[in-house]
């Protein structure tokens, strides 16, 4: 009896058939995250468990969705009112995905790409939800190009209101484009600041200097400052090490010593490379009646020549008075 006046109820095989789709649909969806992650359990990789976690929740929406809008093509609901229903879902759908797209490009750039930036970032998961959002309003009927025309109208006065932070976007922009300088380098700025660089922002760029401080430039700041970068070309330096010696000191000799400390140091001290070879130059005689030596090697980094220099100079000292070179005499 009650089967009866259920089956006569215009919405009941509608509803029947958006829950019995919602339920199959569920389970596909768990037949297919069990797969992936059986799958990422033989070929591990930190980028999938990220975007089962991102799609977890949204998934359900999905199914849920696709089931309401079978059910509706089913349901004898007024023309005007079921296109309604209809964009509502459509809208929802679309605007889930683009946001699900937009985190996984997100953590795709993060794990693809050697070094990425909160500006890039920020690009690209713009970009993907400006799409969704035209899509949707595709949808509902709207035309863009009037709203594009007002922005373009409104524009003007936008930039003169915002001209700083707008200057500080395209100003990181460009730093982007130039690829001089990227998250993780170490930089040496025109005021004598150092430091690594930690973000490139919208409007500021990170650096994480010496005494584990965080220093915030501005981009359009930083764009016209003279800026070392100690990572480019490569990261391993050149240095020279000034060796003076007393007049009467054998110049082979001098220049064999030198020569078998720096050797030493390329397998002792971390730092000292032993490619490109060390290279020895006589300066010749000094005004303070001296003769001058200078020591070139390379250092692997930035980050081992402070501590690389101290060895080298307390190893070279030390040779010179063992091996009984005279040392300089002071100016009286």
């Amino acid at each position: 009896m009650l089967l009866s006046q259920l089956e006569k109820n215009p919405y009941f095989i509608p509803v029947v058939v958006t829950t019995l789709t919602f339920f199959v649909l569920l389970f596909l969806r768990t037949l297919l995250r069990t797969y992936w992650k059986r799958w990422n359990n033989k070929n591990p990789h930190p980028f999938s468990p990220a975007a089962l976690k991102v799609t977890r929740v949204p998934s359900v929406y999905w199914c849920l969705a696709i089931a309401l809008h079978l059910g509706m093509e089913l349901c004898d609901l007024p023309k005007a009112q079921s296109r309604r229903i209809d964009q509502l879902i459509h809208i929802t759908l679309v605007l889930s995905v683009f946001n699900v797209i937009s985190q996984i490009a997100v953590m795709a750039s993060k794990a693809f790409l050697i070094r990425t930036n909160g500006l890039l970032l920020g690009l690209i998961r713009g970009a993907i939800l400006v799409v969704g959002l035209l899509i949707s309003m595709s949808i509902l009927g709207i035309s863009i190009a009037p709203i594009l025309t007002a922005l373009g109208v409104g524009g003007v006065a936008v930039a003169l209101a915002v001209k700083d932070t707008l200057e500080n976007l395209f100003a990181g922009l460009y730093l982007l484009s130039e690829g001089a300088l990227r998250v993780g380098d170490l930089i040496r700025l025109d005021s004598g600041q150092e430091g690594i660089i930690l973000d490139i922002g919208w409007r500021t760029t990170k650096i994480k200097t010496g005494q584990n401080n965080t220093l915030l430039i501005p981009n359009s700041k930083l764009s016209q400052s003279l800026v070392t970068n100690f990572n480019l070309p490569e990261q391993k330096i050149g240095v020279t090490i000034p060796v003076p010696v007393g007049i009467g000191a054998d110049l082979e000799k001098v220049e064999q010593v030198l020569l078998q400390v720096v050797k030493k140091c390329t397998e002792e001290v971390a730092g000292v490379l032993n490619s490109p070879e060390a290279s020895i130059v006589f300066m010749g005689l000094q005004s303070d009646g001296n003769l001058l030596f200078n020591l070139n090697c390379f250092i692997q980094n930035f980050k081992h020549q402070t501590a690389a220099l101290s060895e080298l100079r307390k190893r070279i000292f030390k040779s010179l008075i063992d091996n009984h070179i005279p040392l300089p005499e002071l100016e009286k």
